[in-house]
């Protein structure tokens, strides 16, 4: 019994390792997306944001089907009804990603940071009033802490590019 409970506890161990792996590779990736984006968009003077998201999109898409032909990830088969059941958030998704680029190409870095935060609450707004979703006080912190350390972080740089 005595080893059981070690096992268990190694077993929780690694857990917790692999979300916070999971979560920092997340971070990481997050940043390097908008930087390239950045770059791509304003250093190399890509003229279409449009079609950066289309590329990301599909390259999203190509990700996540060989993810699922090799077993590292789950979702179910595409199904005709999939589009009628799910249908604004497709629009959503490509309205946030364009509007993303279109800004990522417009603000400086910091700016860009700083709005991104506040979809973070407006989201949280949203889901409290249209879902009636409460978020517990660490979140509500969490998300106001988040865009306090943006404006913190920027606050010598918040200007139009």
């Amino acid at each position: 019994a005595h080893r059981d409970e070690g096992l268990q506890e190694e077993a929780e161990t690694m857990s917790l390792l692999v979300k916070l792996l999971a979560a920092a590779f997340y971070g990481v990736s997050s940043f390097f997306i908008v930087v390239v984006n950045k770059s791509v968009l304003t250093n190399y003077r890509f003229p279409s944001s449009l079609c950066v998201g289309l590329g990301q999109m599909l390259a999203t898409v190509i990700v996540l089907w060989v993810g699922k032909a090799l077993g590292v990830v789950t979702f179910p088969d595409l199904e005709s009804n999939i589009p009628r059941k799910t249908f604004p958030l497709p629009l959503l998704y490509f309205g946030n990603q364009i509007t993303g680029l279109f800004s990522t190409k417009k603000l400086n870095l910091p700016m860009f940071t700083v709005l991104r935060r506040f979809s973070i609450l407006f989201t949280m707004f949203a889901e409290g009033f249209l879902l009636k979703k409460k978020f517990s006080h660490g979140v509500q912190m969490s998300v106001f802490a988040m865009i306090l350390g943006a404006f913190i972080a920027a606050s010598s740089d918040l200007a139009f590019d």
